[in-house]
């Protein structure tokens, strides 16, 4: 089997939630090679950390308390060495999922730096919304509509300050943007979030 391939179907065994599985990797592979375009990274390092980077979230793999980017870098290490993934590359796929996350410093490649800028950049916008908004009930920080719309007005006041590259940054204003047209939105059409 190709080891793409393979990579997709640990996800797709793994009970992820279709807003943090496959598609959400997908977009932050591709988006990472948008915002990168004018570089050449290591694709096979890239793929891997950005197929890999969410698994300690996944009902197979988490554990509750640790931290699922913590978790996802130890239950990386195991598959990849099992799959016999390149030695010298396994440092770099490892550092760039354990600092995949907003509140950490991006990692040492620029694999690592344009994993975490695309990954923040898929929780808000309208990407992230619809994610947001898919998750209610289905994540502890999201029970409810309103605990959504609290993360999404978290998410783009914070998360746009976060973002590390360029062009990750002028992205991180058009999505701000967008996040912030739907607030206004719902907040309207709700009397204040009174309905939602």
């Amino acid at each position: 089997m190709d080891f793409r391939q393979e990579l997709i179907d640990i996800i797709d065994k793994s009970g992820a939630h279709p807003a943090l599985g496959v598609k959400h990797c997908f977009r932050v592979y591709h988006l990472a090679k948008e915002l990168s375009s004018g570089l050449i990274l290591d694709d096979e390092v890239l793929y891997t950390a950005t197929m890999l980077h969410d698994l300690g979230k996944y009902p197979t793999y988490a554990l509750k308390n640790v931290d699922h980017a913590l978790r996802s870098k130890g239950v990386a290490s195991n598959i990849l060495q099992q799959m016999m993934f390149s030695p010298l590359k396994l440092p770099m796929v490892l550092d760039a999922i354990e600092n995949h996350m907003y509140y950490s410093e991006p990692g040492r490649s620029d694999e690592a730096v344009y994993l975490r800028d695309s990954d923040m950049l898929d929780n808000f916008g309208n990407i992230g919304l619809m994610r947001l908004f898919s998750l209610v009930g289905h994540d502890e920080l999201i029970l409810s509509h309103e605990d959504a719309v609290e993360r999404a007005r978290l998410f783009a006041d914070a998360l746009p300050r976060k973002v590390s590259t360029k062009a990750g940054k002028r992205l991180a204003v058009k999505r701000r943007e967008e996040t912030l047209r739907f607030l206004a939105g719902i907040k309207r059409q709700t009397a204040e979030f009174a309905w939602l």
